[in-house]
């Protein structure tokens, strides 16, 4: 079964209908069992090159970061390991409530409706989050009236360009139909990451760039049991909608267990800017 619907051309806001209850209880709300055990694999695959931009870019102890979209709060752990005067928002800070006692600030917060003080951070970090808004221009918008003058936005963001032609057929089947199920149901937007940085450069910010990479994974690997998680969270409502039936997971789960699998993630680009000071 071919599920692969390519996306349509739509105006801001109207990409599913998406709103904070819709995403909450989707495939990726907290109350799933599995839900920590995704994050944390998410967090392994992509924490150090996340510590490695924020180090080149100059952040030093006392500086005030704004992490956007915490999940399972590692992030903001680290951030305040180095000193920073972090605040951490997520629309279910289930997974965050701990790093209070860090001195993190932690605020149940939809980055679409919900504001803070013009200039209230030198950093502001985004991972995997923007893709999911109806409107991402008005998203960076709101982020950069956030910064202080010279305050830094770094925007993180998965493009689903390396997955849904890959050569694994189940793999294939299934990252295709998930990616038409997010777009359905969260309004999800595979496409926009590989906008970035310009998206940045129309916001106003200074000194952009963009780094991007393209993740090789392995059949049984932490990557491909991400991929798996992933999937099986989303399973029951994508049969349900017709993308693809139970024997389509059962092959691709096949495929993400072999040794013999060998493909890649979603690219992953990173795009960052300085507001003018």
């Amino acid at each position: 079964m071919n599920a692969y619907i390519p996306q349509v051309d739509q105006r801001p806001g109207e990409r599913g209908g998406w709103t904070r209850e819709r995403y909450g209880q989707g495939g990726f709300s907290h109350a799933i069992d599995s839900e920590q055990r995704r994050l944390g694999l998410m967090q392994s695959a992509l924490d150090r090159h996340t510590r490695a931009r924020f180090e080149a870019l100059g952040l030093k102890s006392g500086d005030r970061v704004l992490e956007v979209g915490g999940g399972g709060g590692s992030v903001a752990r680290w951030l305040a390991g180095q000193g920073a005067r972090v605040t951490v928002t997520d629309l279910d800070t289930t997974f965050l409530e701990d790093l209070t006692d860090l001195g993190v600030r932690v605020l149940r917060h939809d980055v679409c409706t919900d504001d803070f003080p013009p200039g209230s951070f030198d950093f502001i970090h985004t991972r995997y989050v923007l893709v999911h808004l109806p409107d991402q221009e008005a998203a960076l918008a709101r982020l950069v009236e956030w910064l202080s003058p010279g305050g830094v936005l770094l925007v993180e963001e998965p493009s689903a360009s390396s997955i849904v032609d890959s050569p694994h057929e189940a793999y294939r089947t299934i990252a295709r139909a998930f990616c038409t199920h997010l777009r359905q149901t969260l309004g999800t937007d595979t496409r926009w990451a590989r906008t970035l940085p310009v998206p940045l450069e129309r916001a106003g910010l200074l000194d952009v760039a963009l780094d991007a990479r393209l993740p090789v994974f392995n059949g049984g690997d932490d990557e491909a049991e991400w991929w798996r998680l992933n999937l099986e969270q989303s399973r029951k409502a994508m049969v349900a909608a017709g993308l693809v039936e139970d024997a389509d997971f059962e092959a691709a789960y096949r495929e993400l267990a072999s040794p013999d699998f060998h493909d890649l993630s979603l690219a992953v680009f990173t795009a960052w800017g300085r507001r003018a000071g």
